[in-house]
C-alpha cells in the first residue's frame, strides 16, 4: 500500500470507513464458515477411513490424524471469531461517530432482545414453531455451536485413540 493522500485514513469518509469494516466484517464471517466446512468434511472423510479400517494397523494414526485436525479446527474457529468480534467493534465505533442513532452494531442487549421478541411476537407462530421461537430468543450463538462441534470431535477422537490403545494389549 502507498503513501498516497486516497489511501491516508484521514481522507476516507466517516461512511467509507463504515462500509469497509461492514464488508471486512462479512468476509470474516465467511471464511469462518468456509474454514468450518472444510474440517467438518476433513475430519468426516478421516472418521469414515478410520471406521473401514476397523481392527487394521491404520486405525491408531488416523485417529491421531484425526484428533490433530480437530484441534486444528477448534483453532481456527478461535482464531476467526477474534477477528469477527474485532471488526464488530470497529462497526460499533464507526457507527456511533457516523450516526449514534443508527444503533445497528451499537445497540445494547436490551434493544436487541426486545427488537427480536417484537420481531417474534408479531409472527403468531403455534406449536412447535412458539417453541423454536423461545429458542430463538435464547440467542444460541452458530459460531459457539460450531466451536462445541469441534471440540465433540476432539472427544471423539481421544476416545477413539483410548481405546485402540486399550484394545492392542
Amino acid at each position: 500500500m502507498t503513501d498516497s493522500p486516497e489511501n491516508k485514513p484521514e481522507s476516507l469518509s466517516k461512511t467509507e470507513i463504515y462500509k469497509i469494516a461492514l464488508d471486512t466484517r462479512n468476509m470474516e464471517i465467511e471464511l469462518f464458515w468456509k474454514r468450518s466446512n472444510y474440517f467438518l468434511v476433513l475430519n468426516t472423510a478421516v472418521a469414515a477411513g478410520f471406521f473401514l479400517k476397523a481392527g487394521n494397523d491404520h486405525q491408531l494414526p488416523l485417529g491421531i490424524f484425526g484428533l490433530t485436525i480437530a484441534i486444528l479446527w477448534l483453532l481456527v474457529n478461535a482464531g476467526g471469531k477474534f477477528w469477527q468480534s474485532r471488526w464488530e467493534r470497529r462497526l460499533h465505533i464507526a457507527e456511533e461517530s457516523l450516526n449514534p442513532e443508527i444503533r445497528l452494531f451499537s445497540s445494547g442487549w436490551e434493544e436487541i432482545n426486545k427488537d427480536v421478541d417484537e420481531s417474534i411476537e408479531f409472527s403468531n407462530h403455534t406449536g412447535i414453531r412458539k417453541l423454536l421461537d423461545k429458542l430463538v430468543l435464547k440467542k444460541p450463538s452458530v459460531s459457539f455451536m460450531m466451536e462445541l462441534l469441534s471440540i465433540a470431535f476432539i472427544i471423539l477422537w481421544a476416545s477413539l485413540i483410548v481405546m485402540e490403545l486399550l484394545s492392542c494389549k
